[in-house]
């Protein structure tokens, strides 16, 4: 009787070892499957954010410069996404879709855009704030040096110039292309003094200036003409210079 309590005492403690042991080792896997879908989680939501800053950026991008970094961090994210992933397959689809993005080519700048809505620019101007945000992250991270950062940030100055400018030259373009020179002109001057104020150095912002003068040079050109003939050029001189400075003054 006594070996029948012992043995059944031992069973009972065998039971409740093994219960302790099973209960662990399913609390383990639950806490790693946890941590698992936490850390899924986590990385998908960081890819997502910067795929939404690359597709934002697409329609007015001109430079890689930005686009580059993002591109780096954007896969470097989806590569470790890879590892935690229940569905790999697809992780891997975006992977060569973002490959084969990051390979074409920016837009080439133009200075004659077509109008941008309310709605546009303010989406715009918003993306480009998160975008310089992130950027910033970047840096604090490691990703990029200061250098680069900088010039990320001054590509992002220039865009947001240019979004701003966008309905001054559009309208001076068609007033430009339908004739009407002298509203034309002044619009052309509005821009060049934007862009004359604005210390940004970015190629864009020389193209653009360039077609500015271009643009004011055929404008003024029958002026310019008429002064050489006239039989005061001093006199008809001054008085371009007067008219110019008068539009300047109701700008």
């Amino acid at each position: 009787m006594a070996t029948l309590q012992i043995l059944t005492i031992a069973f009972l403690i065998i039971i409740v070892l093994l219960s302790v042991v099973v209960g662990s080792r399913a609390h383990q896997k639950e806490k790693e499957y946890t941590q698992r879908r936490v850390k899924q989680l986590q990385l998908s939501n960081r890819a997502d954010r910067v795929e939404q800053h690359i597709r934002g950026l697409r329609d007015i991008n001109t430079d890689t410069i930005a686009t580059d970094v993002l591109y780096d961090f954007y896969l470097d994210t989806l590569r470790e996404l890879l590892q935690y992933s229940d569905d790999p397959e697809k992780i891997e689809i975006r992977i060569t879709t973002a490959e084969e993005g990051r390979n074409i080519e920016p837009h080439t700048f133009n200075p004659e855009p077509d109008t941008f809505s309310f709605q546009e620019k303010t989406n715009y101007k918003e993306r480009l704030t998160k975008l310089a945000k992130m950027l910033l992250y970047l840096r604090r991270k490691g990703r990029i040096s200061n250098t680069h950062y900088q010039a990320c940030y001054e590509y992002l100055r220039w865009l947001n110039l240019w979004i701003q400018l966008n309905r001054q030259m559009v309208q001076a373009n068609k007033n430009f292309q339908g004739g009407d020179l002298r509203v034309a002109q002044t619009l052309y001057g509005v821009i060049l003094s934007h862009i004359k104020s604005d210390a940004l150095e970015r190629p864009e912002k020389k193209i653009l200036k360039d077609f500015v003068a271009n643009r004011m040079k055929q404008i003024l050109s029958p002026s310019i003409a008429a002064i050489q003939d006239s039989d005061n050029p001093e006199e008809a001189l001054t008085e371009l210079i007067q008219n110019l400075d008068l539009k300047k003054g109701s700008q």
